[in-house]
C-alpha cells in the first residue's frame, strides 16, 4: 500500500500526497512539459488513448484518475423512436455537441427495451489491466465510474425529473436510477476483475453555493444505492472516492454515513469552506482537492498559491485530518503552469520538512 492508498483509510500519515484529476488539456500539458523539461518515460504501457500518463507521474503526482473504462464506446449517432436528435448510450439526448434539458428515459417503455448501454470491451479491458500492472507501486490510479444521480436525472431531463420530484413519482425516478445502479454493480466487478481497486464516483450534486436537489431529497432517492456500490467495492478490498463539483459542504455527513473513504473537488469558489469542514469533520474522510481551477490557479499568483497551499497544510496537521492536494478539475489551458508547479512544489517541501 502506497502513501496515497494509505490516505484513503484512518492513520496519523501526515505525508500529504498529490492527486491529478484526469488528463491535463492538451494546451496546458504541452506548455508545461516544454517550460519545465518534463519527460516522457517512453513506455507504452503507460500510454492510454494516446495519452502519456508518465508525464503526470513525472510532474510530481502520485495518483490520477482515467476516464476511459466508463463505457462500450460506440460512433453512431443513432435516434430512437420519435427523437431526432442524437441520443447517447446514457439516454441522454443532445442539442449540438452537449445534451439538452430533455432525455430519453421520460418515456419509460424505452427504458425497459434500452440495449444501447454496454461493458467496455474486451480489448478496451485488456488495455486498463495492462496499464495498471505497469504502473510503480509509489502511483495509483483510479478508475472513474459514472454517477448515479447525474445519470438519472439527465437521462430523465430536467423538466421531466422535477416534475417528478414535485409530484413525488417515486416509480420513474426509482427504476431509472435502479437500471443505472445493476449496470455501474456489473461495471465495477468488470473494472475489478481486470485490476481496478481504486474507483472514483463522478457525480456532481452542488451548483454554486447550494446543492442541486435538497439533502432529505436526495438521500431518499440515491444513498441506500451508494451505500449498495459502496458495498460492493469495500468487499473486493477496494476504496472509492466521491467526485462533485459544487457545494457540497451539508453532504459530507451522508457522504461518511454511506462509506465513501474520500471526497472529491471541493470547490472554494462553489462556497465550500474547506476549513471548517477540517475543525467540524476531522479524520472521518479523506479530503481531496481544493485547488480551484476557475480562479487561484488560473488568476492568482505563485506566492498566493504558496501561501494557500501552506495555510491548507497547517491547518489538515492542525486537526488530523487526512489531506490530498489536487486541482479541482482538469488542469484547462487558462490555467497558469507556474501556479501549479508552486502547488507541487509547496507540497513537496512540506514533506520534505516532515521528514519525507
Amino acid at each position: 500500500m502506497n502513501k496515497f492508498e494509505k490516505k484513503l483509510i484512518p492513520n496519523n500519515l501526515e505525508y500529504v500526497p498529490l492527486y491529478c484529476t484526469g488528463f491535463p488539456y492538451k494546451e496546458f500539458l504541452n506548455t508545461y512539459v516544454n517550460f519545465y523539461s518534463i519527460e516522457s518515460d517512453n513506455n507504452d504501457k503507460l500510454i492510454l488513448y494516446g495519452k502519456d500518463f508518465s508525464l503526470i507521474k513525472n510532474m510530481g503526482f502520485e495518483a490520477f484518475s482515467l476516464w476511459d473504462f466508463r463505457r462500450k464506446k460506440t460512433t453512431t449517432h443513432a435516434s430512437i423512436q420519435n427523437i431526432r436528435e442524437y441520443v447517447d448510450e446514457w439516454g441522454r439526448i443532445y442539442k449540438g455537441d452537449w445534451y439538452s434539458w430533455n432525455g430519453a428515459f421520460s418515456d419509460i417503455t424505452i427504458l425497459n427495451s434500452w440495449d444501447r448501454l454496454k461493458l467496455p470491451t474486451q480489448k478496451a479491458m485488456k488495455k486498463l489491466h495492462t496499464f495498471l500492472n505497469s504502473i510503480p507501486k509509489n502511483n495509483s490510479a483510479i478508475v472513474s465510474i459514472p454517477g448515479l444521480f447525474e445519470k438519472t436525472w439527465q437521462s430523465i431531463g430536467f423538466i421531466k425529473f422535477s416534475k417528478a420530484i414535485r409530484n413525488r413519482d417515486d416509480t420513474l425516478i426509482d427504476e431509472v436510477a435502479t437500471f443505472f445502479l445493476d449496470y455501474l454493480k456489473r461495471l465495477t466487478q468488470l473494472l475489478h476483475t481486470n485490476g481496478a481497486f481504486l474507483f472514483l464516483v463522478a457525480d456532481d450534486l452542488g451548483y454554486k453555493n447550494r446543492l442541486f436537489l435538497p439533502k432529505r431529497v436526495w438521500n431518499k432517492y440515491f444513498k441506500q444505492k451508494y451505500k449498495e456500490i459502496v458495498e460492493l467495492i469495500h468487499g473486493i478490498d477496494g476504496r472509492v472516492i466521491l467526485h462533485s463539483d459544487g457545494y457540497i459542504s451539508e453532504m459530507i455527513p451522508t457522504f461518511i454515513d454511506i462509506g465513501f473513504d474520500a471526497v472529491q473537488s471541493l470547490e472554494s469558489n462553489a462556497g465550500v469552506d474547506i476549513f471548517s469542514l477540517f475543525r467540524k469533520i476531522g479524520n472521518k474522510i479523506c479530503f481531496i482537492g481544493n485547488l480551484d481551477v476557475s480562479t487561484l490557479l488560473t488568476y492568482g499568483t505563485p506566492r498566493e498559491v504558496r501561501n494557500y497551499v501552506s495555510n491548507l497544510l497547517k491547518s489538515a496537521s492542525k486537526y488530523d485530518v487526512r489531506l490530498v492536494v489536487s486541482p479541482t478539475q482538469q488542469l484547462h489551458q487558462q490555467v497558469q503552469i507556474q501556479n501549479v508547479k508552486e502547488m507541487i512544489s509547496t507540497v513537496k517541501k512540506w514533506n520534505t520538512d516532515n521528514g519525507f
